[in-house]
């Protein structure tokens, strides 16, 4: 083997395993991933899905409906939605850095617009944005086609992109089935970037709550009033790693 082919294996060989190393970065990163609707077409979803699975560490919220199409994940945590309080929900919520929802609905376009939490998989992206958490939907299924544009009524087709820039504005990333494991990557990087600002006026809220601790992300800024008022009322500020999870 000459020198040359020497070279160009052990350069093959090194970006194969930086690739590798990079794939897995986030292996030890909790996202949940939210299947609370039917899909036209779930094994497109599911693929997506699975590509979620080889790169992060993932609790699937589940509905009834989407039990039969569970089996390609087998040794996944999954969660039935049915059959679990929101207690127990909260829980896992905590954990996870990211919510993805690879099937919306216009049920959960129109109620996460307006706040109203009157079933679970709009009350668990409630609670993530409560959180201050990011949510990542795909639009294939709700955003309005070409044809739907033609022939549907423009009050409908305006109802529904108002929804649209109103969850936008709540920060919610919008984007294509195809798109959305990039913006996952994106989003969870951002997440762990985030820097919260602590004023006085949350160490004041925390004391009335009865809290001893306040958990923070490591980034965050503390004002100096804040930081007084804690040591005053003898509340802790403790920062924890968000890409970890936990309550900001």
């Amino acid at each position: 083997m000459d020198v040359r082919t020497q070279v160009k294996m052990l350069v093959q060989q090194a970006v194969e395993a930086y690739l590798k190393n990079e794939l897995h970065t986030n292996k030890d990163s909790s996202i949940a991933i939210l299947l609370g609707y039917q899909s036209l077409n779930p094994s497109i979803v599911l693929e997506t899905v699975s590509q979620l699975l080889d790169t992060y560490d993932v609790t699937l919220l589940l509905t009834k409906e989407w039990l039969p199409l569970q089996e390609p994940w087998n040794g996944v945590p999954f969660v039935l939605i049915e059959e679990t309080d929101q207690q127990e929900l909260g829980t896992l919520l905590e954990k996870s850095s990211v919510l993805v929802v690879p099937q919306p609905s216009y049920s959960l376009l129109s109620k996460l617009s307006l706040t109203i939490d009157d079933e679970d998989p709009v009350w668990i992206a409630i609670q993530f944005q409560l959180l201050g958490k990011p949510i990542v939907m795909a639009n294939n299924d709700v955003e309005p086609n070409v044809y739907q544009q033609i022939h549907a009524p423009h009050s409908v087709q305006d109802r529904l992109q108002s929804y649209i820039r109103q969850i936008q504005t709540d920060q919610v990333k919008w984007v294509p089935l195809n798109k959305l494991v990039k913006a996952v990557d994106e989003q969870y990087a951002a997440y762990r970037e985030k820097q919260s600002l602590i004023l006085a006026k949350h160490v004041e809220r925390a004391f009335q709550d009865g809290l001893k601790e306040i958990e923070v992300p490591l980034k965050s800024r503390i004002t100096p009033a804040a930081k007084d008022l804690a040591r005053d009322l003898k509340i802790q500020i403790k920062q924890i790693d968000s890409s970890k999870g936990g309550t900001l």
